[in-house]
């Protein structure tokens, strides 16, 4: 069967990503010998090309999947192919319609849902239809009938994660993304146990009647070897490694294995996500010693009121602080991500932020714009209020770069301010950084790393050679 993926990622906030979820799907996919095929669309211009790579595949089935910023995209897209190709199954998956799972009755032209996690889910979908049987049976997919949603079961969630194969880096551009970053991104676990107000996990755990969306991992052998491919295939293009696990290593013992055999068989540095509670010397010598260079912590807001009672992180300052002091102290560099423009936060509630940043001194600072998440309890709580411009959010796609809320079109300057601004703000004396300010300010940010790169790379120093 001809399966047709398609990922919008129109001025998306991550312009590059490799979407582990989706390439997860593809692998799963071609493991049942389906024909695959997936398209990133980046641009609207790309539309008309899209059109005539579906008209020449003829798929029978399209997956999308998508995120709240992107689904009116999706909806574009949908109603265009079902215009080309009227008997083809469209479905749409993703963190959108996990969490927010009534926007399948905004379209049409998407026949159903894929709620949760969907591997196993989407093979017996492809078997149902294959067969002729009514694919409207699916577990874990969700459809519309006389006006109203109805979902289907879900399936449990799969405990044993090596049981999937890899996330596929073939058929998924997985070779544009580390070409363009410098970086291979990996992922090898799923779910995140706290209760940020403003992120999906707690709606996660809701949705499968779990008290907190606790980790899966898979086994420390089996990531190492999926390191181990990608470093073979792509070396010299790869700077380092990026394990993007919401949280690096809940699980003691598999942080304790997979830095150990980390540490003997792959010979680049990498970098891990952390929170700030799980700080102590013994994490950061373990991570030092296994070649980790860089530790990302989530700071979010400098203001205790603001990250403790609205968006649920429950840390002190001076937690924050132990975790970058401890940091410096093994010669771990940092990255520090805050979000501005939360319901409810002032000016010098973001001042707090930068403070707390300053004293920080993380190697690198950088922020966002709080955006709506439907399904999440705090974005959740800004449509219920009218905090939202719902007229906008139908086609805005400026997710975290810009405010969707309504306020005053002053304090909508004063966040784009300290947004185009943050990291000279944080670090004023840092001549870099005022470079890249005003490379930014000029549009050109993106083609000067461009060419940094090709300069300066290593597989590029080889070819002038």
């Amino acid at each position: 069967m001809n399966v047709l993926f398609v990922y919008p990622n129109i001025n998306g906030f991550h312009y590059d990503n490799y979407h582990f979820g989706l390439a997860s799907i593809v692998s799963v996919t071609r493991k049942e010998k389906h024909n695959v095929k997936v398209i990133i669309v980046s641009n609207k211009s790309e539309y008309h090309s899209l059109l005539d790579e579906v008209k020449t595949f003829n798929p029978e089935v399209i997956g999308f999947s998508s995120v709240s910023s992107q689904f009116n995209y999706v909806k574009e897209i949908a109603s265009l192919i079902k215009e080309l190709l009227p008997s083809v199954v469209q479905v749409c998956g993703g963190v959108h319609p996990t969490i927010n799972t009534n926007a399948i009755l905004e379209t049409k032209m998407i026949d159903g849902f894929f709620v949760g996690e969907s591997e196993l889910s989407f093979i017996e979908f492809l078997n149902k239809i294959e067969k002729g049987d009514p694919f409207n049976e699916t577990d874990n997919f969700a459809f519309v009938q006389n006006g109203v949603v109805v979902r289907n079961k879900l399936k449990a969630l799969i405990t044993d994660l090596d049981l999937l194969p890899h996330p596929d880096k073939e058929v998924y551009p997985y070779r544009r993304t580390v070409e363009d970053l410098g970086y291979a991104p990996f992922f090898f676990a799923r779910g995140c146990p706290f209760m940020c107000t403003y992120c999906s996990n707690h709606a996660l755990a809701e949705l499968y009647e779990r008290k907190r969306n606790y980790p899966r991992f898979r086994s420390p052998e089996t990531c190492i070897q999926e390191i181990e491919e990608v470093v073979e295939k792509y070396s010299k293009r790869i700077d380092f490694i990026w394990i993007l696990d919401d949280i690096f290593g809940l699980n003691n013992e598999w942080r304790e294995e997979f830095c150990e055999k980390y540490r003997k068989r792959i010979k680049k540095k990498f970098m891990v996500q952390a929170r700030v509670e799980m700080a102590n010397d013994h994490l950061f010598s373990l991570l030092k010693g296994a070649g980790c260079f860089k530790v990302l912590f989530g700071v979010e807001s400098g203001n205790e009121k603001v990250r403790n009672e609205i968006m649920g992180r429950k840390m002190t300052n001076a937690d924050i602080i132990n975790a970058f002091d401890l940091c410096h102290k093994h010669g771990l560099e940092t990255l520090a991500i805050n979000i501005i423009g939360i319901p409810g936060e002032s000016e010098e509630m973001i001042l707090d932020t930068i403070n707390l940043n300053r004293r920080l001194n993380p190697t690198i600072s950088g922020v966002n714009i709080f955006y709506p998440y439907k399904g999440t309890v705090l974005g959740d709580k800004c449509f219920k209020e009218g905090l939202v411009d719902e007229e906008r959010f139908q086609g805005f796609s400026n997710e975290r770069r810009e405010t969707i809320l309504k306020y005053s079109e002053e304090q909508k300057k004063m966040l784009s301010h300290y947004y185009d601004n943050w990291a000279i703000l944080v670090d004023p004396y840092n001549i870099k950084l005022r470079l890249v300010t005003l490379l930014k300010r000029i549009g050109v940010y993106g083609f000067a790393r461009r060419i940094k790169r090709m300069l300066f790379s290593p597989f590029a120093m080889m070819r002038r050679l």
